[in-house]
């Protein structure tokens, strides 16, 4: 079972030790995503991990990270998507 998601798409990990985090997909590969969250997970060390591990985020609407428009992307970028995205949820 393979989930289609795309770079920028926002998921839950579903298996390992940071099940049910959220984060952005930085690069998709064939079996693989790697994934960031600005926290744990920064853009300098991305985590690998199988697509099957991964849920899109089960929120209706866009969840697809928009990048920057005339500089680099960080790390606070990807923790305020995903803080503006995950903060309704939470309460």
């Amino acid at each position: 079972m393979s989930v289609d998601v795309t770079v920028g798409d926002l998921v839950v990990s579903r298996a390992g030790r940071d099940k049910g985090r959220p984060f952005v997909v930085l690069r998709a590969e064939e079996g693989f995503v790697y994934l960031v969250d600005g926290d744990l997970r920064r853009l300098s060390k991305p985590k690998k991990k199988k697509r099957m591990h991964v849920k899109p985020y089960p929120k209706k609407g866009s969840c697809r990270m928009e990048l920057p428009e005339g500089r680099p992307l960080c790390d606070a970028d990807i923790r305020k998507h995903i803080a503006a995205l995950t903060a309704a949820d939470e309460i």
